[in-house]
């Protein structure tokens, strides 16, 4: 004998609500009130300037370190949801080196952030490449724009003669404060001089290169002008400091110590950008 169970029309459709339901519940994560899961952006950039076999160990700001052997682009393992704020430093610069983070902090805005730059560069050299200042000034007058600016220094030895050129440019932010990323002048630099090392002392914790800086006030056209100067390298600032003084009064490296450090202090000198 069979028994069949009939359905009524109500029944029916209090079966099918209860099923929408609990579908609805599966698709939002179950019924315990949990929100949909953030996703998650990487959190990255590129280094330059990593000594073979000597790397660099980054921090997160998030709870994560990461060394990184090679020049290339890097991302941290752990991703950070959007709005997590980040700030990317150098926890450990291979021995001999000093490294600067560019574009190291922020806030991630719904996307991956791949702009953080960390260039490493030895302590002890005029390193060739770009070197930026700390201070952050107002546009010249008549200029367009109400961002800051930094100066630039593009440095580039002559490996017979020794001569460093330096070109003399300007950085350019969309901000007073000089946040954020900045852009570089390109092409020809129209401050440029031209510094002739000497005389080279390492020591009280930075290397210094005496010698003369050739400008042409003017134009080239113009004769040149010879001051002498001293570039001083201290952890990972570039500084020039005038040495007209007869005798001189940088005689040695420890007689600089002082004078650099209010340099760096007052953002008067360059670090790798």
């Amino acid at each position: 004998m069979y028994w069949t169970q009939r359905v009524t029309p109500l029944k029916a459709l209090k079966a099918l609500m209860a099923s929408a339901t609990l579908m609805g519940l599966a698709a939002c994560g179950g019924g315990g009130g949990d929100d949909p899961v953030a996703t998650p952006y990487a959190l990255g950039g590129t280094v330059s300037g990593v000594p073979s076999g000597k790397p660099v160990l980054l921090s997160s700001g998030s709870g994560e370190d990461l060394a990184v052997a090679a020049d290339g682009s890097f991302t941290f393992t752990k991703p950070l949801a959007d709005g997590a704020k980040y700030l990317v430093s150098v926890k450990t610069a291979p021995q001999g080196s000093g490294c600067v983070v560019r574009n190291g902090s922020g806030t991630v805005a719904g996307a991956a952030v791949n702009t953080v730059a960390v260039r490493c560069v030895p302590l002890a050299t005029l390193s060739d490449g770009a070197w930026e200042q700390d201070r952050c000034q107002p546009p010249a007058s008549g200029s367009s724009g109400s961002g800051g600016v930094r100066d630039l220094w593009n440095l580039s030895t002559n490996a017979t003669s020794g001569q460093v050129t330096v070109g003399v440019g300007t950085v350019t932010y969309g901000n007073a404060q000089c946040d954020g990323v900045g852009v570089a002048a390109t092409g020809a630099l129209s401050r440029t001089f031209w510094f002739q090392p000497e005389r080279i002392e390492a020591g009280a914790g930075l290397a210094a290169f005496w010698g003369k800086r050739q400008t042409f006030p003017g134009g080239l056209l113009n004769p040149a002008v010879f001051t002498p100067v001293v570039l001083v390298r201290k952890a990972n600032n570039l500084c020039l400091l005038e040495d007209t003084a007869v005798p001189s009064a940088f005689p040695n490296a420890a007689s600089l110590d002082t004078a650099v450090s209010a340099a760096i202090a007052g953002g008067q000198c360059y670090t790798p950008r």
